[in-house]
């Protein structure tokens, strides 16, 4: 039977309450909307099922491949704007769709949820695009994959570690016609947060119209940070503005809205359970001349064989370089542990829970509070690199 005697124990993946044959399982609030697992004792067979797959649970097996770490880009000006970093995902998805495979990754629905999606067309990509900093919910989408994969279809699913390897824990078996990708990951904030914190500037920045879409890592030209967010209006308009004038966006980028397992997650170093791991490579400028991280550049890690295959296929669409992984493993670059707990999380979490959103936007979130941002990311670009190491700037 499932037992989480600390929030620290899960990662919100649902997976112990698919799987469980009486239906005794179901999802509870805790702190910040984090949703934890609670067990009806009266209907529990105790027949082990949803420990069996809890990723948080056993040892991650050792990788016998020697991985390779590249920093790249789409030489397509489209798919690299559109995506969060150098479009890599997306073009990893075109020819994999092009290849029979069907791809599963987040996206948002008509009502904000972000949920598990498929895209078996390339037609169907482009809400997978972009990276979403909040968790996602699977629904019964392992279960559709795990029919898919028995049928002998080809799946492509990215995701988080935690769900990546929940998923293979679920499987029980490696299948040769699935491709796994995860994604350098800082943590997740709950969906209830996002959708407070919607509601919230629904009323205090955006005259009373809703949010029917947003985006986060939005690229603008020239721009100063890789952190602009975007959002659609029910009036028809957009709004475009830097991440501290989202207040989830703005909390995110503190890191004081996570789930307390993200503090201690178990699966930001090196030993990888996809077949490749996708991220930021916002540090490219110490290692590559002549790239504006700002027009996107990604981190790719290959793990395994059958991550090389389908990066070997992708080369040409790419513009790519090898670099010592090694390197930057011993510069922290890479795989440098979980994020840090802040000082503030635990005065964040009692001013919301007494004020909610309203209390941590004023003692927290302000954008009056970020004014030495917003006069950094007006200098000139010459300007901002001389000065880019000046604390609290991103």
């Amino acid at each position: 039977m499932i037992n989480i005697s600390s929030p620290a124990e899960c990662c919100g993946c649902k997976t112990c309450v698919g799987v469980c044959p009486m239906n005794c399982i179901e999802m509870v609030e805790g702190t910040l909307g984090h949703l934890y697992p609670k067990v009806d004792l009266s209907k529990c067979s105790d027949c082990g099922l949803c420990e069996s797959v809890c990723p948080m649970t056993g040892d991650i097996s050792e990788r016998a491949n020697r991985q390779r770490f590249f920093a790249a880009f789409s030489v397509n000006p489209e798919m690299r704007k559109n995506g969060s970093s150098g479009g890599i995902f997306g073009t990893l998805s075109e020819y994999l769709t092009d290849n029979g495979y069907r791809v599963y990754a987040a996206a948002f629905d008509k009502d904000l949820n972000l949920v598990t999606t498929c895209a078996e067309s390339k037609d169907g990509l482009s809400c997978l695009f972009k990276s979403k900093y909040l968790i996602c919910d699977n629904q019964d989408k392992f279960e559709e994959m795990k029919t898919r994969l028995q049928n002998g279809d080809k799946v492509f699913y990215c995701s988080s570690p935690c769900l990546v390897a929940a998923f293979k824990k679920f499987l029980g078996k490696e299948y040769e016609n699935l491709i796994t990708a995860d994604f350098i990951c800082h943590g997740v904030p709950s969906l209830r947060f996002f959708k407070e914190c919607m509601e919230f500037d629904r009323k205090k920045r955006y005259g009373g119209k809703k949010v029917l879409e947003y985006s986060f890592r939005v690229k603008k030209k020239n721009g100063a940070t890789p952190h602009y967010f975007s959002v659609l209006l029910e009036n028809g308009k957009r709004k475009t503005g830097y991440y501290f004038d989202s207040t989830f966006y703005a909390a995110f980028q503190k890191y004081i809205s996570l789930r307390e397992s993200c503090y201690e997650c178990r699966f930001a170093k090196r030993n990888r359970v996809s077949d490749i791991t996708l991220g930021d490579f916002h540090s490219v400028e110490n290692y590559l001349s002549g790239i504006n991280r700002f027009d996107g550049i990604s981190s790719v890690i290959i793990n395994t064989q059958k991550g090389q295959k389908v990066w070997d296929a992708c080369n040409p669409m790419l513009s790519f370089f090898e670099l010592d992984i090694e390197k930057l493993i011993a510069d922290k670059v890479l795989f440098s542990g979980a994020t840090g707990r802040p000082k503030e999380t635990d005065g964040f979490i009692e001013v919301y829970e007494k004020d909610g959103v309203e209390g941590v936007y004023r003692k927290y979130l302000k954008s009056a509070f970020y004014l030495k941002n917003r006069f950094y990311y007006s200098l000139p670009s010459p300007v901002r690199r001389m000065i880019k190491n000046v604390k609290g700037l991103k």
